[in-house]
């Protein structure tokens, strides 16, 4: 595994990448967790870009098992009026809290948005099984015919299968009638109306295109970085340089900012499918606590060819001692380059 610049000084969480040069003057005394630098080096000698190049996807239960299709809804519409007329919020509010939320259900598990997600049983319910009294399952069925809502003689409800797992009101339970997810909140119902497609396609195409080449300045930049609000390779909110497209194979940077800790993250996607996961770039340290020795650098020409250098500390400064290269196929795989 390539991981970049283990032990720099803390600096901008989420959004700052440290300069070469401001590297270069804290290796001394750099402010580090000694004990996960002094686990590279053991990881970066069994870890190497030509490893990463062998990969196939069937050597990674991971990437086989993470499809990224899911069923998905999105924020749809609310009741006209309110229930029985003790909303405290007006609509505009309940809207704007509602309005980027979008649900996920696999096969196990029911995701809201980034508020919570729990494994789920589902039953099939009349209206009045389910509101156990005709005249209230009455009321809401005026309210499913005034918004178009077809719903047959029953209703689908999900619920944790765990109730101490259960998420917080109005997560707690959802209810579908007609390709729509209802939930009741502040005395409205709520609509999330069920996409063609996939979650993913939405969140590709809201996904901004950082054309090549990708220099050290582009990738050191302080707003260059965008935020990603959906799944990819399992990271969620993760800053991100989208690559054009080769072919079919969507190519992300995912950059992973955890304080002192910076590593980014080669993700390429083929059909739905997570093909090569590889983190790329490393530091590592030497016998002397907190002291950084190597790091790999990466930059992307305009032909889309990686460039990896890796410098090493020579005296006060760092002098690149192996430069590797490295192009993506058309299956999204790394094919190394002589």
């Amino acid at each position: 595994m390539f991981l970049l610049a283990e032990g720099i000084y803390k600096l901008n969480k989420m959004k700052k990448i440290l300069s070469f040069a401001i590297l270069t003057l804290l290796f001394v005394n750099c402010k580090g967790d000694s004990k996960i630098n002094a686990s590279l080096g053991k990881d970066l000698k069994e870890d190497s870009i030509k490893r990463a190049s062998k990969l196939e996807p069937s050597q990674d239960k991971e990437l086989n098992d993470n499809s990224l299709a899911r069923n998905y809804w999105s924020f749809y519409k609310i009741s006209e009026n309110s229930i029985s007329g003790t909303s405290k919020m007006t609509k505009d509010e309940i809207v704007s809290q509602f309005k980027n939320v979008k649900i996920e259900i696999d096969e196990k598990k029911v995701k809201i948005g980034e508020l919570c997600i729990y494994d789920y049983y589902k039953s099939n319910k009349t209206l009045t099984e389910y509101y156990e009294s005709t005249k209230t399952a009455k009321l809401y069925e005026d309210i499913f015919v005034k918004n178009k809502i077809k719903f047959g003689n029953e209703i689908t409800v999900y619920q944790s299968l765990y109730p101490e797992k259960a998420c917080e009101i109005p997560w707690d339970e959802l209810i579908i009638a007609d390709n729509i997810i209802i939930i009741t909140f502040d005395d409205y119902l709520v609509f999330f109306k069920r996409q063609n497609g996939n979650y993913q396609d939405d969140c590709y195409s809201k996904t901004k295109i950082t054309n090549l080449p990708i220099t050290n300045k582009i990738i050191n930049g302080n707003d260059v970085w965008n935020q990603l609000y959906c799944n990819i390779a399992n990271l969620d909110n993760k800053d991100y340089l989208r690559l054009p497209d080769i072919k079919d194979v969507k190519v992300f940077i995912l950059a992973n900012f955890n304080f002192d800790d910076f590593t980014y993250t080669l993700v390429t996607i083929k059909n739905d499918k997570i093909i090569t996961k590889q983190d790329i770039g490393f530091a590592k340290d030497i016998d002397e606590p907190n002291t950084i020795s190597e790091i790999t650098e990466f930059e992307i020409d305009r032909d889309y060819v990686f460039v990896i250098n890796t410098k090493s500390k020579s005296g006060e400064d760092l002098k690149i001692k192996n430069t590797e290269r490295f192009k993506i196929d058309e299956n999204g795989l790394i094919v190394i380059i002589k």
